[in-house]
């Protein structure tokens, strides 16, 4: 399965001799995990921090924390995203060249029925031929099918007379050709060792453990130096996880809010029932038959 594209991330020159010198380091971690994190966020997190210890180095060194993250923070800042921009690069070469190949693959595929049918037609007394043009099958594979485009591209061009003949379009030939060559070139970058993206994967979680060892000392220093309601606390807090979590809990006051309307709405609807009047049906009692008088008997 292909890597879904990645957005590219500002890099410099420097970032590549920091993740050359540090590699060795970042190469021999044996836990990491990858970062919490899209990619411009943690490239983002990084440059704000080196940012923050330029301006409040002197202070954080009196948190007590071990002068060495602070120094070489931004090297480990260095190597982490240039070890994005690798992984970067090696999995949106593969995504890319596959939507290349997606945009192109039609029209080749209209050229080669035209040439087929052409050739068809041209070979049409000629047994060797056409047995050739015959042993020629769609494979499977991509690699196949650009081999058996490539087979009907230079039949037609090694007998073009026999189209003349016929009056086909003769400018298929040339643009059969035009398109192997591209369908050839973005082959190539699609065909992308799956360990060779793994490889860049896993190096880049190396570099983000090595980065975060000291990010995570420099969000504590700058924690514990400037109080609560000192304005530069907050800012020694993951600017990504702080947003998430606001974007939470706006969540839950809207959600809240939405079951509040609801609940408000369905007692306004019991207060309103209950202010109706009743409606009782009173049934008359049914009239008794009336009997019949006779005359007292006084036969005795």
């Amino acid at each position: 399965m292909t890597d879904a594209p990645i957005r590219s991330v500002a890099v410099m020159p420097q970032q590549k001799k920091y993740y050359e010198s540090l590699l060795p380091q970042i190469s021999a971690i044996t836990e990491y995990a990858p970062p919490p994190m899209p990619v411009e966020e943690a490239v983002g997190e990084a440059n704000r921090v080196i940012a923050l210890i330029k301006e409040d180095r002197a202070k954080l060194e009196l948190s007590g924390i071990k002068l060495h993250y602070l120094d070489s923070f931004e090297a480990r800042a260095g190597a982490m995203i240039w070890s994005a921009v690798e992984m970067i690069t090696h999995v949106n070469k593969q995504s890319t060249a596959k939507q290349e190949w997606k945009e192109l693959k039609p029209e080749a595929k209209k050229v080669r029925q035209n040439l087929l049918k052409a050739l068809k037609r041209a070979f049409r007394e000629d047994n060797d031929l056409s047995d050739a043009l015959k042993s020629i099958i769609s494979g499977r594979s991509r690699h196949d099918w650009l081999m058996d485009f490539l087979s009907i591209s230079r039949l037609a061009q090694e007998n073009r007379e026999k189209l003349q003949e016929i009056h086909a379009d003769l400018s298929l030939i040339e643009r059969s050709a035009e398109l192997f060559e591209k369908l050839s070139d973005i082959l190539a970058r699609m065909v992308i060792e799956p360990d060779e993206i793994r490889s860049a994967k896993v190096v880049y979680y190396k570099a983000w453990t090595y980065f975060r060892q000291a990010l995570k000392e420099v969000y504590e220093a700058g924690q514990y130096i400037f109080d609560e309601d000192d304005p530069r606390h907050s800012l020694y807090y993951s600017e990504y996880h702080v947003r998430l979590g606001k974007a939470a809990a706006r969540a839950r006051r809207n959600k809240k809010a939405l079951n509040d309307q609801k609940k408000s709405e369905k007692d306004q609807q019991t207060v309103e029932n209950q202010r109706k009047p009743s409606q009782v049906m009173i049934s008359l009692p049914e009239s008794p038959e009336s009997s019949t008088l006779r005359p007292p008997d006084t036969t005795g």
